[in-house]
């Protein structure tokens, strides 16, 4: 098969490899379409910051949806053919810690280990080898480029399920990128006040106003902090959603929007240390959570939630996709994706066999 090999930074190089061979409770997908995270272009931009356990070169793309090419000699609930989408394999915790045994596997502390070794998805490859129990049936009428947003919805219900909020309140959220566009989706359809949303790009604003956002914030134009409170009546913000991660230096004014006894939800990935003032914490009480990616919430698949959603027509993730490129311009695709502000890419999907 036909692979992308990430060897840090920009060198990303097409290599032939056997195809792998499913094992036992294991199956092959036949790569579809496959989604660029923002904790790939992580490792795009800075070699240091790639997933633990990888090493040099890599294989990965957890974004996914595809077919059944071959299955392990023991799985017997799916068939050759079968078109799925792909719970990534990073995602496979032990089974026998307490995390785990609650169903928070995503807490497991050998999340992604197999055999002593870290394993992940590899997407960006013609064939993804993958834990049977992690691909889910996809509906025919669901294409598969859509289908790799749900990795990205299914952390969205997470924050949703962590952030427990009513539908008298008010969420801001920071950051119009697909992290912060499915929240916004995601917490509209729980059906709170109002949403509105900050970003410092006009076009990623625009599909925020598309995807249902009350009010959108340009933060270069407007002071984001007095806008919040201005639309709140003073009150600033219930819950402010924090996904813009990276090294942009936002945690502060996520504070400062933040109402009393509101709280600040974080679930971009930060790639420094961000500075707070404690007055501006401790006075107002205002809580401060992380979110981190997802599992099961009282036993039901967060995953499984967002499909769904999607296939009864809830979610519009056909919005998020603005560009798409076969396997072999996965440079070009990369370049795209990391240069948003020329680009005015939103999420970036490679296709290593023809799609449906």
């Amino acid at each position: 098969m036909k692979a992308a090999f990430f060897y840090g930074g920009e060198d990303i190089r097409l290599a032939d490899v056997p195809d792998p061979v499913p094992g036992p409770g294991e199956a092959l997908v036949r790569v579809k379409a496959a989604g660029i995270c923002g904790s790939d272009l992580h490792g795009y931009r800075d070699p240091r910051r790639i997933w633990p356990g990888l090493g040099i070169p890599y294989m990965t793309g957890h974004e996914l949806a595809g077919e059944i090419a071959a299955l392990g000699p023991d799985v017997s609930d799916l068939i050759v053919g079968q078109r799925v989408c792909v719970e990534p394999r990073h995602l496979v915790g032990c089974g026998r810690c307490r995390w785990c045994r609650r169903g928070d596997y995503h807490l497991c502390p050998d999340l992604g280990t197999e055999k002593g070794k870290k394993v992940y998805s590899t997407g960006f490859a013609e064939y993804s080898l993958e834990p049977a129990n992690k691909l889910y049936p996809l509906p025919d009428h669901v294409p598969e480029a859509e289908a790799t947003l749900l990795d990205v919805y299914s952390c969205a219900v997470h924050a949703l399920h962590l952030a427990r909020i009513n539908i008298s309140q008010t969420i801001v959220v920071v950051g119009a990128g697909p992290i912060g566009l499915t929240a916004l989706e995601i917490f509209k359809i729980s059906g709170v006040a109002q949403v509105i949303v900050c970003d410092i790009n006009d076009h990623s604003l625009e599909t925020a106003s598309r995807l249902g956002a009350d009010h959108v914030i340009n933060s270069h134009g407007a002071d984001s902090v007095e806008a919040v409170r201005d639309m709140t009546h003073g009150n600033g913000a219930d819950l402010v959603i924090e996904a813009v991660g990276g090294t942009a230096p936002t945690f502060s004014s996520d504070i400062k929007m933040a109402g009393r006894g509101g709280t600040v939800l974080v679930m971009g990935s930060y790639g420094g240390p961000q500075s707070i003032n404690p007055d501006d914490v401790q006075v107002k009480e205002i809580c401060v959570r992380w979110s981190w990616s997802y599992a099961l919430w009282e036993g039901v698949s967060e995953y499984q939630i967002c499909l769904n959603l999607l296939a009864t027509g809830k979610l519009k993730a056909k919005e998020y996709i603005t560009h798409t490129f076969p396997l072999d311009k996965i440079l070009e695709a990369f370049a795209t994706a990391d240069n948003k502000k020329q680009s005015n890419a939103m999420k970036v999907i490679i296709q290593p066999q023809a799609a449906t």
